[in-house]
C-alpha cells in the first residue's frame, strides 16, 4: 500500500511559471515583481505631489478644491491612485517581459 507521504522532493517542488495545455506562458513571476515595484514607485511619487498640491507649495489653477480637503487626504488620494496605476503598468510590463522570455525560449 502506498502512502501519500512516500512522494520524492521532486515531485512537492512547485514551479514558478505556468503553463497551458499548448504549453505557452501563462504567469511568471516577472509580472508581481514588475507590479510591486512600479507601485511602490508611483505610489510614492504621486504621494509626494499629491502634498504639494495640498500644502500649497505648487499651486495649480484648476486644484483648488483638491487643497482645501488638507494634507493627509491629498497624500493618501495621491498615493493610492499612484499604487493603482503603478500595478497596472507594472503588471503589463511584467506581462511584456514574460512574452520575451517565452519567446527566447
Amino acid at each position: 500500500m502506498k502512502n501519500h507521504t512516500d512522494k520524492k522532493d521532486a515531485d512537492l517542488i512547485v514551479g514558478y511559471t505556468n503553463y497551458d495545455p499548448e504549453g505557452h506562458v501563462v504567469y511568471h513571476p516577472a509580472i508581481m515583481k514588475m507590479a510591486i515595484i512600479w507601485a511602490l514607485v508611483l505610489g510614492v511619487i504621486l504621494g509626494f505631489v499629491g502634498y504639494m498640491v495640498s500644502s500649497g507649495a505648487w499651486p495649480i489653477r484648476d486644484l483648488g478644491q483638491y487643497a482645501t480637503s488638507g494634507t493627509a487626504v491629498g497624500i493618501f488620494v495621491g498615493a493610492v491612485t499612484g499604487i493603482a496605476l503603478g500595478g497596472l503598468i507594472g503588471g503589463l510590463m511584467g506581462t511584456s517581459k514574460m512574452k520575451r522570455k517565452s519567446q527566447d525560449m
